[in-house]
């Protein structure tokens, strides 16, 4: 008896790794196809968002619902289906379907989907898909601007088993502001012409010296300052998914320089940003306050800290304007530098970019 006991004990160990080990095979390729970045994410919009306002335009299905379903469905264009079929969609063959096919296990080991020739063709035939079924018909009542009613009708309807399907196409379209694409179609633009803006050049002067627009509290040298300006030529070029303006880098942050007449509101319009977070990433908390032609205004966060370590201050130059010229949160000059927005700056003084 005890003998029988320790040999059961040893089979219950052996079947309960097996079904671990079972459980593991069949949950890592989709842990693998998973791992995604954000960059990827962000590149997948860049790549295939003109695609979906097309589809948007010939079939009333929101670019941004597209975008997303592609991003989730396709981890971003690296699982099995979309490298080697071109299915961004996780369309399965159907009865219906007579084009090429690609065997993947998903629900079922060896399951049949549709096989394209080109990603295009995959976004095309999900608008199809979606337009000529009856099961989705509820979708073309829905307000072609509501994302979130599509999505969650979407799931309703069946297109995913996956309980929380919804929600994450919300996220993500929330996370990475895709709903700008359908604002775009809405505004009547077509790709050609977004495209055509935003290789548009800048034409700018060098270090114009204007009436600056700053903290109300911090001091001017002289009653003079300096607003940071630039030319296109000066710095790399960026790709920001959110701007169809041309974008520059400095210090690993993104920014577009203003034209003659932009104000915060104009750009964030442009760039699919607040406001408010506009003058906040600039340090300005003046709600009045404008940018002057040829600023330079950052589209996301500034950076903590610059490679340069130390900065001599020249005449003119308030520390918001070396926060913009490093691309340097303010906040952390004044940290590293025991100031505070009412430190008054001089000539010669050395201003640390780092600790």
């Amino acid at each position: 008896m005890k003998e029988f006991n320790i040999q059961h004990t040893y089979n219950q160990k052996i079947s309960v790794f097996t079904k671990c080990l079972l459980t593991l095979l069949c949950v890592l390729p989709i842990v693998l196809n998973a791992q995604y970045t954000e960059k990827d994410i962000r590149n997948y919009i860049a790549k295939y968002q003109d695609i979906a306002i097309h589809k948007m335009s010939e079939y009333g299905i929101p670019a941004s619902i597209t975008i997303a379903q592609g991003i989730f469905e396709s981890a971003c264009g690296t699982s099995h289906l979309a490298v080697d079929g071109n299915n961004h969609f996780g369309i399965k063959c159907h009865t219906d379907w007579t084009g090429d096919t690609i065997l993947i296990d998903d629900d079922e080991l060896q399951e049949c989907f549709r096989k394209y020739v080109t990603v295009e063709e995959s976004y095309n035939d999900h608008s199809l898909f979606l337009k000529n079924r009856k099961r989705y018909a509820n979708l073309f009542q829905l307000d072609i601007m509501d994302y979130p009613a599509w999505a969650r009708t979407l799931k309703a309807d069946g297109y995913a088993t996956n309980p929380k399907y919804a929600d994450q196409l919300i996220s993500i379209i929330q996370r990475y502001n895709i709903a700008r694409l359908d604002t775009i179609w809405k505004q009547g633009k077509n790709p050609e012409t977004i495209i055509a803006e935003k290789l548009q050049s800048n034409v700018v002067d060098v270090n114009q010296e204007k009436e600056c627009s700053i903290k109300k509290s911090e001091v001017r040298a002289n009653n003079q300052c300096k607003v940071f300006t630039a030319i296109g030529s000066d710095f790399p070029s960026g790709t920001s998914p959110f701007s169809y303006r041309k974008v520059f880098e400095n210090n690993k942050t993104y920014f577009i320089i203003a034209k003659k007449g932009d104000t915060y509101e104009t750009i964030a319009g442009d760039v699919q940003v607040a406001s408010a977070s506009l003058r906040k990433f600039n340090d300005v908390l003046d709600n009045t306050s404008q940018p002057v032609e040829n600023e330079i205004v950052y589209i996301e966060s500034k950076a903590k800290s610059n490679s340069v370590r130390v900065h001599i201050v020249q005449q003119g130059e308030t520390l918001r304007y070396i926060a913009q010229r490093y691309g340097i949160q303010l906040d952390y000059l004044f940290k590293y530098n025991n100031l505070t927005e009412n430190s008054i700056i001089h000539p010669g003084d050395q201003i640390l970019l780092k600790h």
